[in-house]
């Protein structure tokens, strides 16, 4: 085998290439430094131009500013000089004569917006608005070198122009200060028109700054948009001898860069800017760079062709040297690493030659010739005999030959070769056999590994737990099954291996197709289908399957897992999601699928709310109350067959669907009917429920059907009774709705800043007129002056709870109301206070009443309470106990709105009360209406039979008060005999009466 010569060495660079390469070098740094003085230079000449450009423009915009200056300064000051003539000799007159002299003068200067002669406190001493801050800012004015023109501060009309405030003081006494000066207000519009006039460019600007550097005209841009903004002008040491300025910098407002001019005003407090776009400036410069940049590129580009091509004949001639001693190396590498040696036979000779590679690869020592016996002593005694006999057969027939046998090394190691040869016959007529003598000992290594895997494979596969099959993807004839299978499907193996897979699965695991995609990504996804037993029954399977190859043919290794129980728990877990489980109705969110399926267009939802099943829960036991559910919600069952669906909404309300709207009429009315009709209990007694009901309808608008339940909802919660009654939801209810949650809201807020005040309305004794006590009263005032009315914001108290830090509240600052009282000598003037009943039943009422009467250093008998009937229907046990807790503290307490809660006379014959007060309702118009008449008659009777004190509430006319004088009544209150008012109001009214 020939080797790599060490003597061979790569060819040197060809002496013609480095020489290009140096000289093109130093052409390149040579035309770089020129190129780039000449672009440096460009550049410099580009700017300096257009620092001249921009001097010439702001010298320009100087001269137009001083002269318009001028003339206001020129005007001002005959205006000045007159002025001061007219209130020297006619005082009386000059303010007037003065005015039309000003208008005059603004009449013929456009850009001035008014002239006004003002004191130095900016007070206005002829026609025309005076200048209330003249004082803040006219004693630091600016002003120029040897110039009375005082400037101020641009701001901005009510019309949005902006104007210039220019003072000139008036002449003045001798050396004292002037007192009177000429306020001119400059439109800076006239400045914008002077600088939009210039040509700056597309990207150029001029300016006018004024004193504080503060922005007065900037061409490019509106006027109103950066009139008054502060810039970052230069100093006055930055400024040259003629006060110009020619810096490059970047604006504050655009952000461009520019060569910018600055020209100090000398005789005026201004400075005037102009400036030129340096991207504007530098245009030329860089498609001068760019052609420079392309010239220079153009050079490197025919220089690198220029060494491509000398060095490509270089190249050329190294790589074939190299091409044929890569060659030949490759072939010894290739031997080596395959482990392929080369061997030849001498016909008749008997010695048998082969390659150093053979020696070294199969440690057969170090010669390269042996005798065949000595070679046979290599091979392994139980492959010789196979090798003879193969190697003589192929001699004699003159064949090829090949035979697999072991070699033992010198070292005893056993490697695994094979030999192929053949019969050849030389130029001469010589024969010989020759060949290679290939290393297989891997092959052979991986084929007993294969050999183990398949018995490790049918051990795991046959004792698995879990079923296995293999079936022909042809035929899906069985071709293995394990002992799992067998099992499961209650067949032998010996009888699945004469079936088929339909035998087992009628309906087939897949489609043609679905195998064929299963096959392509190597595992099928799982599946569930029905399989059939040995006896018959039937099973649910979920299938995993993979494409293999199993004995040489296409098959499919299956896993049938049985899921029967996991699928019938998973549908009691469907079902349990979708129903209510104690009434059996689908629940809320499965009836809000199935209508936003859209198919019940036009349907309409009723809110049913229940009334009444949670005091059977509490009287009856939770069982009872479950068994009428049930018995409701089978009625309403029925009712969704024949009209729509019906879902539960835990705990006491139901959601109906009516899906053929014609029939809504029909379909409220059989569900009133099935709430109104007593159910049946267990023992024989009926129970009796109430519901509202609350309708909306799906209008096409796309709105989801849980959107239009919660509006169903809403209208049933609107409805105020407990009867059977229905809501139509519409857009003003949830207006309504949206305006009290924002006002409960809003209550929060009120209690917690204090926001609520009192007012008190006296309670008159009807035999002498003296004020017997005086009633509490909340009001709600409004930062706009208005009163938002009690009975908007108490319901709505009850309702959220908020009542009962509300009437905490109230309960407080009564009793602060009776200890100032106190203070002020009434001491003995009582203070009556409306209790609700959510928070006479929620709250410590007694204790929040010792405690603030302590607070407040006052007895409790110095506060009434006044009680609804509300709390003696609702709860008259608990409203006893606590009326009975108060009594006993001292406190007088009184039944108010008596007869409009249809009170039972039972109750109030037990009931710890000092006074009723009859509801305004039966006082109105008790003179002339013998309804009100005869129970005002009736109830004043009552009371005093009881020994109670009778007030007459809502008394507004002379006649009522009569007639009430006339039948006994003890005390009144009405808007007749005092409105609600603040307490030190009140406390006059109460004076009043005591002195008369």
């Amino acid at each position: 085998m020939d080797r790599l010569d060490s003597r061979h060495r790569p060819f040197r660079s060809v002496v013609q290439a480095r020489t290009v390469l140096r000289f093109g070098l130093l052409l390149a740094a040579a035309l770089a430094i020129g190129l780039g003085y000449w672009v440096v230079s460009d550049r410099r000449n580009r700017l300096e131009g257009a620092e001249r450009q921009s001097q010439a423009l702001v010298a320009g915009l100087e001269r137009v500013i001083t002269l318009e200056l001028r003339n206001i300064e020129r005007a001002m000051g005959g205006i000045s000089s007159d002025a001061h003539q007219l209130m020297a000799s006619v005082p009386d007159q000059a303010p007037r004569l003065i005015s039309e002299s000003i208008a005059g003068v603004v009449s013929r200067h456009h850009e001035i917006q008014s002239i006004v002669l003002v004191d130095h406190d900016g007070t206005a001493l002829t026609t025309g608005q005076g200048d209330p801050g003249f004082a803040g800012w006219i004693d630091a004015a600016a002003h120029g070198d040897r110039n009375p023109l005082r400037f101020g501060q641009p701001y901005a009309l009510a019309s949005g122009r902006w104007v210039l405030p220019i003072a000139l003081p008036m002449p003045a006494d001798g050396d004292e200060a002037p007192s009177h000066w000429l306020l001119t207000r400059l439109y800076t519009d006239e400045l914008q028109a002077m600088v939009d006039g210039l040509d700056t460019g597309r990207d150029g600007l001029a300016s006018v700054v004024g004193p504080g550097d503060v922005l007065l005209a900037r061409s490019l841009a509106s006027a109103n948009n950066v009139v008054g903004r502060h810039v970052a002008g230069p100093s006055s040491e930055e400024l040259h001898n003629d006060g110009t300025l020619i810096p490059e910098r970047t604006s504050e407002i655009d952000g461009l860069r520019r060569v910018v001019a600055v020209r100090l005003l000398k005789p005026y407090p201004l400075q005037v800017w102009a400036g030129l776009s340096t991207r504007e400036a530098l245009v030329p410069w860089f498609k001068f760079v760019g052609a420079a940049l392309v010239l220079y590129l153009l050079y490197w580009a025919m220089l690198l062709v220029m060494l491509r091509a000398v060095r490509r004949a270089d190249r050329d001639q190294r790589e074939l040297l190299h091409h044929i001693q890569r060659n030949s190396e490759h072939l010894r590498l290739a031997q080596h690493t395959g482990k392929v040696g080369a061997w030849a036979l001498e016909h008749g000779s008997g010695h048998l030659a082969w390659g150093g590679d053979i020696s070294s690869m199969f440690g057969l020592g170090g010669e390269e010739t042996s005798s065949l016996r000595s070679f046979g002593r290599h091979v392994h005694l139980q492959d010789r005999g196979m090798l003879w006999q193969r190697f003589v057969s192929a001699w004699r027939s003159r064949s090829a030959f090949s035979s697999e046998f072991r070699l033992v090394s010198d070292d005893g190691t056993e490697r695994w070769v094979v030999a192929r040869g053949g019969v050849v016959e030389d130029d001469h007529g010589h024969l010989r056999m020759t060949g290679t003598l290939v290393d297989i000992s891997e092959r052979m290594e991986a084929m007993s590994r294969v050999t183990d895997a398949e018995r490790q494979f049918r051990l795991i596969f046959d004792r698995n737990p879990l079923p296995f099959w293999v079936h022909d993807a042809r035929t899906q004839r069985f071709l293995e099954v394990n002992r799992a299978a067998s099992l499961q499907y209650g067949f032998s193996r010996e009888e699945f291996l004469t079936m088929q897979l339909r035998d087992i699965c009628p309906g087939g695991l897949r489609e043609p197709g679905q195998l064929i995609q299963g096959a392509a990504a190597g595992f099928d996804d799982a599946h569930v289908s029905q399989h059939r037993r040995k006896d018959g029954s039937t099973l649910q399977a979920r299938i995993h399957g993979s494409e293999i190859r199993f004995g040489g043919q296409d098959a499919r290794l299956v896993l049938a897992e049985d899921v029967s129980e996991r699928i019938e728990y998973e549908k009691e877990l469907a079902y349990r999601a979708r129903h209510d489980q104690t009434t059996g109705l689908i629940n809320v969110q499965t009836l809000s699928d199935r209508l936003d399926q859209g198919v019940y267009p036009g349907y309409q939802v009723v809110y049913l709310q229940l009334r009444g099943l949670q005091p059977i829960r509490d009287s009856l036991g939770r069982e009872t109350a479950d068994n009428v559910l049930r018995t409701l919600a089978a009625r309403l069952q029925q009712w969704a067959d024949d009209f729509g669906l019906a879902a539960h909404q835990p705990d006491e309300d139901f959601v109906l669907a009516i899906v053929h709207p014609h029939h809504a009429a029909a379909a409220i009315e059989a569900a009133i009917e099935a709430v109104r009709e007593p159910i049946g209990d267990s023992d024989g007694s009926m129970q009796r429920l109430d519901a509202r009901f609350g309708l909306a309808e799906e209008d096409g608008s796309g709105q989801r059907a849980e959107r239009i339940i919660d509006n169903a909802a809403l209208a049933a919660h609107a409805l105020e009774s407990a009867a059977f009654e229905i809501a139509r939801y519409d857009g003003a209810l949830a207006r309504r709705y949206s305006d009290r949650l924002r006002m409960a809201a809003r209550l929060r807020t009120a209690i917690e800043q204090n926001e609520f005040e009192l007012h008190f309305q006296p309670i008159v004794r009807v035999a002498d007129g003296s004020v017997a006590a005086l009633e509490a009263l909340v009001r709600w005032p409004q930062r706009d002056g208005t009163d938002i009315p009690p009975n908007e914001f108490i319901p709505l108290c009850e309702d959220t709870g908020l009542i009962v830090p509300l009437g905490s509240w109230i309960l407080r600052r009564a009793a602060q109301a009776q200890a100032w009282l106190k203070r002020q000598g009434c001491g003995d003037l009582p203070v009556a206070v409306n209790v609700s009943a959510v928070q006479m039943l929620q709250a410590d009422l007694a204790g929040e009443l010792e405690l603030a009467c302590t607070q407040a250093g006052i007895s409790p008998l110095a506060l009434h309470m006044e009680l609804t009937e509300t709390v003696l229907m609702n709860r008259p046990e608990q409203g006893m106990a606590i009326m009975q807790r108060l009594r006993d503290a001292g406190v007088c307490i009184s039944l108010d709105d008596f007869g409009t809660g249809f009170s039972s006379m039972s109750y109030l014959r037990h009931l710890p009360l000092s006074s009723i007060k009859l509801d305004r309702t039966f006082v109105c118009d008790v003179d002339r209406d013998p309804r009100n008449a005869s129970i005002c008659r009736a109830l004043l009777q009552l009371g005093h039979s009881l020994g109670l004190v009778m007030i007459a509430e809502g008394v507004e006319r002379p006649e009522e008060l009569e007639w009430l004088q006339r039948h006994g009544c003890d005390q009144v209150q009405g808007y007749l005999l005092g409105r609600p008012q603040p307490l030190e109001l009140a406390l006059q009214r109460v004076q009043g009466v005591a002195a008369r």
